[in-house]
């Protein structure tokens, strides 16, 4: 029946139940009666006002109260639909339809456990109740239990098979496990069931671009654009798929198209700030991820995106500022932003806080390798000789084959004048990768305090010849070719010491980003390539963070939408 002829429907039905009441306006049932049909039109308030006068006329309400708890929920009042819910189970104590209505507000309000209680309670008065089962999948899929989930939705498929909601969930389901396919299928399902799902169409976009379908996400774009063209979702879906086939400028006019349609669309200005701030504007970033905030004040990707770019503006306290927020929304799922955060804290300076987040992170991934080399370099700018090796070390036992970790061993024993333990590192470093020039200049500063002038020549000329300015290197390394003498009781050959001045200017100020960890003496010396490799690390960890990436879920559940059967 099209929407047409059930209205012409519902106001025939309206009309003889309110004859009914005319007649007898003591009896309950007209009104219970009309009252869903009111319900079913959306006329809430006076679907509420017929429950309330049946609630009156009857001794027994239990269906009234489970009607106007309906429309309460229906209207988004679920505190009163739970109190309505529990009436109704009190009247009629085996009543199984209002436990999981009541269980599907427990759902909504995010008391997950407290819904289960319910379901299980309706699955044991009637297992035949299809919906029982899908807000008992509902309530274990928003408590990341998808396994459990999918078992319910595959009993309310079979109880209902023509159940649209129940495909569509189960479909979020395997989204979450990345089950992609299995996702596809179950939405595909859907839409054949219901074609004009919009909603739909849009999730499946969704997981298109999750699956990195971006054919496919843009064709569902489309559809929904046809079906629905003031619809600002598929715009920001489509954006997102821009965003990461490096179309930025699609994906901004996109955003911009979104926010037309919906001025209130969080994910429109997130994607945005994301496309601007790949383009380099982080200004205007900045901006689009603050208005989303603002927008959703708990919204973790526009904090957690913020504080990236903050970072890479070296505006530190800001980033830490954004970083700490997300971990305290979202303390067991934040584990990028204490290793940015971490990465802050030494850009102002701050290494114990630094190293307290690298450890968190070691603490929950102890396999992380690039955690071990971030947290290694701080204890050795803070001279922490010791425990900077060891966690090199423990990084050279989860992958031997990483030359950064040889390298950074390599410097420190250096510090420690254990040059031949400082060799053997850097040999390995160049045996696994022979164009690893800064461990060239730094095994030549090794041949150097041996005094073994052929290899230091050879070595630093190698260095030089590859892009890196060793007299710089060596002035930030021992001061000066004077002071390195001095240091080694002895005289470097003409021919090196020139080698080591000739290049050599007064440095410009470098970046910020640049001299990040620099330490505050020469006692424990790290060249700026260290802090450079350190930022590159970083970047590349939250590359795919920072990079446009889908932001959003499709969402887990079906709520308010069994209230309004």
């Amino acid at each position: 029946m099209d929407k047409k002829n059930k209205i012409v429907h519902y106001e025939e039905a309206i009309k003889h139940f309110s004859k009914a009441i005319e007649l007898s306006p003591g009896f309950a049932m007209p009104y219970i009666y009309r009252g869903e049909v009111y319900h079913k039109m959306g006329k809430f308030e006076e679907a509420i006002t017929d429950f309330t006068d049946a609630i009156f006329w009857t001794r027994k309400p239990a269906r009234a109260y489970l009607g106007r708890g309906m429309t309460y929920g229906a209207k988004g009042d679920i505190d009163k639909a739970i109190e309505d819910f529990t009436k109704a189970i009190q009247h009629e104590p085996n009543y199984a339809e209002a436990y999981y209505l009541r269980g599907n507000s427990y759902v909504i309000k995010d008391e997950f456990d407290r819904a289960i209680e319910d379901c299980d309670k309706s699955i044991q008065l009637n297992p035949e109740l299809a919906d029982a089962y899908l807000v008992r999948g509902n309530a274990y899929n928003s408590k990341d239990e998808s396994d459990l989930a999918i078992v319910d939705f595959n009993k309310a498929i079979r109880l209902k098979p023509d159940n649209v909601d129940a495909y569509i969930v189960r479909g979020n389901a395997y989204n979450s496990l990345d089950e992609f396919d299995k996702a596809i299928a179950d939405y595909t399902k859907a839409l054949k069931l219901n074609p004009n799902n919009i909603e739909c169409y849009v999730i499946r976009g969704h997981v298109h671009v999750r699956r990195r379908d971006f054919k496919s996400a843009i064709e569902d774009c489309q559809k929904v654009i046809k079906f629905a063209p003031d619809t600002a979702a598929p715009y920001i879906t489509r954006a997102t798929v821009y965003s990461l086939q490096e179309d930025f400028e699609s994906a901004i006019e996109d955003c911009d198209r979104a926010i037309e349609r919906n001025p209130i669309a969080a994910d429109a200005y997130l994607i945005r700030g994301m496309a601007l701030s790949n383009k380099g504007d982080f200004d205007s970033a900045i901006a689009n991820y603050t208005e989303t905030i603002k927008l959703q004040p708990n919204y973790l990707n526009a904090y957690f995106e913020r504080g990236n770019t903050y970072s890479h503006l070296t505006d530190f306290n800001n980033a830490i500022a954004d970083y700490t927020k997300v971990i305290e929304l979202n303390p067991h799922h934040s584990i990028e932003c204490y290793f940015n955060r971490g990465i802050a804290y030494s850009g102002i300076g701050d290494f114990d806080n630094a190293i307290a987040d690298f450890t968190v992170v070691i603490q929950r991934q102890p396999d992380d390798i690039p955690v071990y080399i971030n947290r290694g370099i701080t204890h050795a700018i803070k001279g922490e000789s010791d425990k900077a090796i060891a966690d090199f070390t423990r990084g050279i036992q989860l992958n031997p084959l990483l030359e950064q970790l040889y390298y950074h061993r390599g410097k420190i024993y250096i510090t420690q004048n254990h040059f031949d333990m400082a060799l053997t590192d850097f040999n390995t470093a160049i045996q696994l990768n022979p164009d690893y020039f800064q461990a060239y200049y730094k095994r030549g500063t090794v041949w150097l305090h041996l005094q073994v002038w052929a290899s230091a020549r050879i070595d630093l000329t190698k260095a030089g010849n590859n892009g890196l300015n060793i007299s710089e290197a060596f002035h930030s390394d021992f001061n000066s070719v004077e002071d390195f003498e001095k240091q080694i009781g002895v005289k470097l050959p003409n021919d090196i010491a020139t080698m080591l001045v000739q290049q050599y200017e007064k440095p410009k100020p470098e970046p910020i980003e640049d001299n990040l960890l620099q330490p505050e003496s020469k006692t424990n010396p790290y060249l700026l390539e260290d802090i450079k490799e350190k930022q590159m690390q970083h970047r590349e960890r939250t590359q795919e963070r920072t990079s446009p990436r889908t932001p959003f879920q499709p969402s887990r559940k079906i709520e308010h939408r069994l209230f309004a059967q």
